[in-house]
């Protein structure tokens, strides 16, 4: 009530006054403080929060999928490079000069063997048949009538002779008008896929002109070579997978047909066909591909998740599980099959790597295995 009283007394000047000189000195006191300690406000600032990341770090534990290091067989392969070739390919040409008159297919289409895919004007074929058909009618006409006289004697052997000799040309006529207008009409000469035709209806073409392709690709060949150190390693019927770079994550698989039976000397390999199943029509001839030739099997090897194993550069390696924590560790890897990998060296039986979570991983954090019992649990027993 003192100061009340006393603050009622004052003179409204000197206060406003006062409270000026109060906020001047505060202002004052906090740039000070604001200057020279920064440094180590920020000093301490980074020190705390270090210390609470350090003790994060080491606190915090990964989930992870992990897997065991198994013993089983593997394939023995022979992996290179090779070039698929389809089962049958044709380049139809004409055999004779003349104007189309009809093209009877879809490009890119199926066709079946014997389908009539174009025709050619065929008016002046059909005349010339009419004109061999006549002539051969007579021919053979005049033929037999000689060989009743020369069976009755009343016709020399020379006249039989020359009746036969007309009668052999006027049939050799006729079917080659017949095999002309054959030529007019062109048929597929298998099953096939047709290709892209550049001449169309009513262009006349010269003998020999490239008309269209048609292609049998229900099967394809797949050609690659081995080394000649694996002649004694390769035979007809062994399995061989392809890869193509249009269907990446497709194996596709088939059979060795045929092997060269000469070593060549440029390389120091041996040539090997292959064919390949191809009922949807998803391999091309002319398509580069990576061959994996199973030659064999291989037993006790070491194998893991394709997806515990991570790259950088040529460096492969896994993360391992000990103790609850996980370890970078390199490795050696060789044959891959059914998702699986060969661990040739880095690894031992029995140990435990990890298939899902590596990118949370760094040396030394702790980890839980979502999908497997604790291996700790053992250890603290």
């Amino acid at each position: 009530m003192r100061f009340v009283q006393l603050l009622k007394t004052m003179n409204a000047n000197w206060l406003i006054q006062a409270i000026l000189i109060l906020i001047i000195c505060f202002l004052s006191l906090w740039f000070v403080s604001l200057r020279l300690g920064k440094p180590v406000v920020r000093s301490i600032c980074v020190s705390a929060m270090s210390t609470e990341r350090s003790i994060d770090r080491e606190q915090r534990v990964r989930v992870i999928e992990a897997q065991t290091v198994n013993l089983g067989i593997v394939s023995k392969r022979i992996n290179t490079v090779g070039h698929l070739r389809a089962n049958a390919m044709v380049m139809i040409k004409s055999e004779l000069s003349g104007r189309i008159a009809e093209v009877l297919f879809t490009e890119g289409s199926l066709v079946k063997k014997g389908d009539l895919i174009i025709r050619f004007e065929d008016a002046e074929y059909n005349a010339a048949i009419q004109v061999a058909e006549g002539e051969f009618e007579h021919a053979k006409s005049n033929f037999e009538r000689i060989s009743k006289l020369y069976e009755q004697k009343t016709a020399s052997k020379k006249q039989f002779d020359e009746e036969s000799a007309r009668l052999k040309i006027a049939e050799g006529k006729y079917l080659q008008a017949k095999a002309n207008l054959e030529k007019a009409n062109i048929r597929a000469p298998f099953d096939g896929t047709i290709g892209i035709m550049n001449i169309s209806s009513g262009a006349f073409v010269q003998a020999g002109t490239e008309l269209v392709s048609i292609v049998d690709n229900k099967s394809v060949k797949v050609t690659f070579k081995v080394p000649e150190k694996n002649i004694h390693d390769v035979g007809p019927g062994q399995v061989v997978e392809i890869k193509v770079s249009a269907f990446k994550e497709q194996v596709f698989s088939g059979i060795v047909e045929a092997i060269d039976a000469k070593v060549e000397q440029e390389s120091h390999s041996m040539q090997v066909k292959g064919v390949i199943p191809n009922p949807d029509n998803l391999l091309r001839d002319g398509l580069f591909a990576n061959v994996s030739l199973i030659i064999g099997e291989k037993g006790n090897s070491m194998t893991v998740d394709e997806a515990s194993v991570d790259r950088i550069g040529e460096i492969e390696y896994v993360w391992v599980v000990e103790r609850g924590r996980a370890e970078k560790r390199r490795v050696l890897t060789g044959s891959r099959e059914n998702g699986q990998i060969e661990i040739i060296a880095g690894l031992q039986p029995g140990q435990i790597v990890v298939t899902s979570g590596q990118i949370k991983l760094s040396d030394g954090a702790k980890v839980k295995i979502s999908n497997m019992p604790d291996p700790s649990a053992k250890i603290m027993l």
